[in-house]
């Protein structure tokens, strides 16, 4: 790369692909181990019974926020000498994603404290603590089934169409990126307008397809980084030796 060192580059994939790890495997863990009172249909007594499972998950959520910002801007200088213009649109896209997963955990707060306050309150059948409670709940469901994954799919709908162009990352990586991104956000649109439960299996399945190409990646860009062999920036060129080191 002309603009970008070889070994900048190298560091650049590999914490991107640290990141990519650490956007996605710690909040599934926390949603395995902490996320169940959240989920059940008594969740208004049961979060405030597992208050520090929930105030973990909320954490994980914001720790989730956090790396996927992180991926946008450590991709910027690889992005930047292909067109600035999009390496640009994925950092705001990703910062607007991570923004909106810190939100959807400040919610989750929210959340937690009406459940003290029911509890304490004695748990009263009919009182406004269940519709405030509902409407909080179903907000941020509608947070995490749309208003943050859609700019998580245009931010990597845009570098993995960059990386496909340019052959950065071999082609059916990118390729299997994109159609991971169309199915999980016909998941997301089924959820929100209530055609399927917001994160049943059905959905998750349709999910699971990005989730595994995303780990690939990582170890991919870990292992072996960007394609060393795209020497001139923005040209897509690529030398005889790239199909061998498996960038085609």
């Amino acid at each position: 790369m002309n603009t970008y060192s070889i070994s900048n580059s190298r560091k650049s994939a590999r914490i991107t692909g640290i990141l990519f790890i650490l956007g996605t495997v710690p909040v599934m863990v926390a949603m395995a181990l902490w996320g169940q009172s959240v989920s059940s249909p008594d969740y208004l007594s049961l979060m405030a019974a597992h208050r520090y499972e929930v105030l973990l998950l909320a954490l994980s959520t914001i720790f989730m926020g956090l790396a996927c910002a992180g991926i946008g801007i450590s991709m910027y200088p690889i992005l930047k000498p292909y067109d600035e213009t999009l390496a640009l649109g994925v950092v705001g896209f990703r910062v607007m994603e991570g923004t909106l997963q810190v939100i959807s955990a400040v919610s989750l707060a929210v959340l937690l404290a009406l459940s003290q306050e029911f509890v304490n309150s004695g748990s009263p059948a009919d009182s406004f603590y269940q519709p405030a409670a509902a409407v909080i709940k179903s907000v941020r469901e509608w947070m995490n089934n749309g208003f943050y994954l859609f700019p998580w799919c245009t931010g990597a709908a845009i570098y993995y169409t960059v990386f496909y162009r340019t052959r950065l990352l071999p082609r059916w990586l990118s390729v299997w990126g994109l159609l991971g991104l169309l199915l999980m956000l016909v998941g997301a649109l089924c959820g929100m307008f209530g055609l399927i439960h917001a994160f049943s299996p059905t959905q998750m399945l349709l999910m699971f397809p990005i989730m595994l190409q995303e780990m690939v990646l990582a170890v991919w860009l870990i292992v072996k980084g960007y394609n060393p062999s795209v020497s001139a920036a923005g040209s897509g060129m690529v030398d005889r030796n790239q199909e061998k080191n498996g960038y085609k």
